[in-house]
């Protein structure tokens, strides 16, 4: 909080804070509308001003049931052919698969999608004349912080007056000071919108027309509930289109929640679910040396692990044909596997219990070392080596203890599951095996030079006398040396390692959200052609803490995209919101106007007391700004 600005605030609460109420903090859902992202980031503090309601009865709806919300109210499409609104519902003729038409036509949605929040609904104006006598009074402009301070000031305002006049706004700048007004102008028909209109009415607020101008527009398309696509643009042309799919840059904003899922990857999240479970549980056993997985009971073990174990390996065939991604990831759901501890994932996943887990790591160790496995294991997780070293006869049937079935079993799933994303984006021809390995592979590599190379011999167990230098053997558990360091030596039944293994997990989960996001673009825009670059944008992303992932968790993405890409999606259809920005400037001061249009209503309605919910807002907000 800016020391300057705090003292402001606290000589207004001094004077007006009996009568009004002010607050110092985050500005109001429809403030932020009207600013703009671009423009809030600049401001630091927000002063807002204005009367809190207790009771519904104080409101100028007295009509109005007490118990019913604002913003439950149904708000109905309007009917009107002729009031084809900027950000009305779009065309009919557009087309279905591309954009959809009955987020805006079913009430139901925009009952539930409230645009502010509940205490916003409180809100009351005081009246222009004593907002403009804070503004104006030599108290307020004259304060010796005010020169030094960065801030807003907003009143929120009776709209009594003729233009309807909503906000009043003073700003502190470095360079001197800004004030706006915004006023309340209608329903309009998106026909009356034109560049020639909005340039009358700037140039009527400036008073004279100036040379010098710069617009700015930018066009929000609303695909689905949980994807819009944000076109911007600024130019000089003294009459410029409202409407520009050929230079513009283009922001796809896109949410995905993990409790809604698409029903073709909902396997591969619970398989995800799943692993974060088998981590907490090797965590809760190293705590507590007592802990009890439960799973769908495991049935006849010993059959299904020897059949995987001796089970030919299939030699799956490549794809050469492009494939539709739906397609491939039913395949990825049907395909048989080719290695065997893949394989002993979808078996050892069963098991009941951790007693049960053991035995069954049990049974997997004694069939390796009485059978010739002919599904050789080709993965390099540790289960897999163990394997093949007791079948190889240099190593002797491990027994594992503490939560060393629940570490392997975690590994094994892990990689399990990287394989099947890694299937999905390869056959879908989004990218390349090693495109997707370059993507996910962790910061934390091991060391090759600290790998040990040790003689694999059961010869090496034998008894060493004292006084003998230890041989390094795979049966020897970790030693201390005499000096309390670390000598690694012999074999390890697992590499667990809890940051590790929380980070592997964390990026399979934005490889997850990542094909989440692609699968959403695929059945809305058929984006085909800029797969790549949207993988290759969401994979760069710093991936989630394990922590952070559960099942409310919402995955909102903002990336930017070549305008070629949606030109022809958008070519025709009429944005749900607009804002356009007129700005000029003299010798003496710079005058914005900026000119908002949304389909949906921005503020509560009893900011405006409007009787009925079918209007839709249209906002034009003035800035002045004095330079020194």
């Amino acid at each position: 909080m800016s020391a300057k600005l705090a003292n402001i605030y606290e000589s207004l609460l001094r004077k007006y804070g009996e009568k009004y109420t002010i607050t110092y903090k985050m500005a109001p859902t429809y403030i932020n509308n009207i600013i703009g992202v671009n423009d809030l980031k600049k401001i630091l503090q927000i002063f807002f001003c204005f009367i809190y309601i207790v009771e519904f009865k104080e409101r100028s709806n007295p009509e109005l049931d007490d118990s019913v919300s604002l913003s439950k109210i149904n708000i109905k499409k309007n009917k009107k052919a002729d009031l084809d609104l900027t950000g009305s519902p779009l065309r009919d003729d557009c087309e279905v698969d591309t954009i959809d038409d009955d987020i805006y036509i079913n009430d139901a949605h925009l009952i539930c999608a409230n645009p502010w929040k509940l205490d916003e609904e409180w809100h009351k104006g005081i009246t222009l004349e004593s907002a403009r006598g804070i503004i104006c009074s030599p108290s307020f402009q004259l304060c010796p912080a005010a020169k030094e301070s960065v801030g807003s000031v907003w009143f929120l305002c009776l709209p009594h007056d003729v233009k309807k006049t909503l906000l009043l706004q003073y700003e502190f700048t470095s360079k001197g000071f800004s004030r706006g007004i915004v006023h309340y102008m209608g329903l309009l028909s998106a026909k009356a919108i034109t560049t020639q209109s909005l340039l009358k009415d700037h140039f009527f607020a400036v008073g004279v027309e100036s040379t010098s101008i710069e617009t700015e527009i930018e066009n929000i398309y609303q695909i689905k509930n949980n994807i819009t696509i944000r076109c911007s643009w600024s130019t000089v042309s003294p009459l410029p289109p409202l409407i520009d799919l050929s230079t513009c840059d283009v922001i796809l904003k896109q949410t995905f929640r993990t409790d809604s899922c698409h029903p073709l990857t909902d396997d591969f999240l619970n398989q995800l679910r799943i692993l974060i479970s088998i981590r907490e549980d090797i965590l809760s056993f190293k705590k507590s040396e007592d802990s009890d997985i439960i799973r769908e009971p495991i049935s006849e073990v010993r059959e299904n692990i020897n059949k995987a174990m001796l089970e030919m390996a299939e030699i799956l065939p490549t794809h050469s044909t492009e494939c539709d991604i739906e397609d491939v990831i039913q395949n990825a759901k049907l395909r048989r596997f080719n290695d065997l501890t893949d394989n002993l994932w979808e078996i050892l996943k069963r098991c009941s219990s951790y007693k049960n887990l053991k035995l069954a790591f049990n049974v997997l160790f004694q069939s390796a070392a009485r059978s010739n496995i002919v599904n050789t294991p080709a993965n390099k997780n540790r289960l897999a080596e163990i394997i093949t070293e007791i079948a190889n006869r240099r190593l002797a049937i491990p027994c594992l203890s503490g939560s060393e079935p629940l570490e392997l079993l975690l590994e094994i799933g892990s990689e399990k599951l990287y394989k099947d994303y890694e299937y999905i984006f390869v056959e879908s021809k989004i990218c390349s095996a090693n495109d997707l390995r370059t993507k996910a592979r962790q910061d934390h590599k091991e060391d090759e030079a600290t790998v040990l190379n040790v003689r694999k011999s059961l010869r090496n167990a034998v008894f060493q006398p004292e006084n003998t230098a230890v041989r390094k053997t795979l049966l020897q558990n970790d030693r201390k040396t005499s000096n309390d360091q670390d000598d690694l030596v012999g074999f390890k039944n697992s590499t667990f390692d809890e940051s590790e293994s929380g980070q592997t997990l964390a990026k399979l989960f934005q490889i997850h959200c990542t094909l989440e996001h692609v699968i959403i673009m695929h059945i809305n825009l058929n984006l085909s052609n800029a797969y790549y670059e949207i993988f290759d944008q969401l994979l760069r992303r710093a991936p989630r803490t394990i922590d952070q992932i559960h099942d409310s968790l919402i995955d909102e993405i903002e990336i930017p995209l070549s305008a070629h890409y949606i030109r022809d999606h958008l070519q025709g259809k009429d944005p749900r919101s607009r804002r356009i920005s007129v700005t000029s400037s003299d010798k003496f001061r710079q005058v914005k106007s900026t000119f908002y249009f949304n389909m949906t209503n921005i503020c509560p309605a009893n900011i405006l007391q409007i009787p009925n919910f079918e209007v839709r807002f249209v906002l034009r907000n003035i800035r002045a700004q004095q330079k020194r």
